[in-house]
C-alpha cells in the first residue's frame, strides 16, 4: 500500500485500524515504516501528515518498513535457518576445571562462593555415547579443598568433576 493512501486513511482512522485492516505488518512497524519516510504526526491533529518530496507518497510502505525481528518468512530469515540446518550440533560439554570455576566473594557475609559459568571454549566436543550422562549440580566446599582438587586436577591431566566424581563413587560403596 502507498504512503499517500495510509496517510489519507489515517484523517478518519487510527494507523492501528488501518494497519489492521489494510497492511499485512502491524501497528508498530507501520508507525516505524511511516517515520522512515518522514512522515510525522501531531500531537493534538488527527493522521499522519507528510511535507517533502512527493515522489515518496507514491512508494509503497513496505520499502521503509524495518526487517521484522520474527515471524515473516524474508530471504536473509530463510537463507540462515537452511545455514543453522546444515551444522551439527554438539550434546554435551565437558570444560576442564580452569575453564569453569571463578571465585568470587559474596558481599553480603564475607564468604567466599565458587560459581560455576557455561562459558564453552574451544571447538565443541561431543559427548561419547560409552560415558553415562551426566547432570550438573553445584555444591559449596572449602575453599582450601576446591584449591586441592583443582592442582591435583592439573597434576593429573583431568577435570575436577571427573576426580569428584570418582570420590563420591568410591565413598558411595
Amino acid at each position: 500500500m502507498k504512503i499517500k493512501e495510509i496517510i489519507e486513511l489515517t484523517q478518519n482512522k487510527k494507523l492501528a485500524e488501518v494497519a489492521k485492516e489494510h497492511l499485512e505488518i502491524g501497528e508498530k512497524r507501520a508507525v516505524a515504516g511511516l517515520k522512515e519516510a518522514g512522515c510525522f504526526n501531531i500531537s493534538g491533529k488527527r493522521g499522519w501528515h507528510f511535507e517533502g518530496d512527493e515522489s515518496v507518497l507514491e512508494k509503497s510502505i513496505y520499502e521503509f518498513v524495518p526487517p521484522s525481528k520474527r515471524g515473516k518468512k524474508t530471504v536473509a530469515n530463510s537463507a540462515r535457518k537452511e545455514v543453522a540446518a546444515t551444522i551439527e550440533k554438539p550434546t554435551a560439554i565437558l570444560n576442564p576445571s580452569s575453564q569453569q570455576s571463578k571465585k568470587t566473594a559474596n558481599k553480603q557475609d564475607g564468604k567466599p562462593v565458587s560459581k560455576q559459568t557455561n562459558k564453552q571454549v574451544g571447538k565443541p566436543t561431543i559427548q561419547e555415547t560409552n560415558k553415562p550422562s551426566m547432570k550438573k549440580v553445584t555444591y559449596e566446599i572449602e575453599e582450601q579443598l576446591h584449591d586441592e582438587l583443582k592442582i591435583k586436577a592439573i597434576r593429573e591431566k583431568r577435570t575436577v568433576s571427573e576426580i569428584v566424581n570418582e570420590i563420591i563413587k568410591k565413598g558411595l560403596n
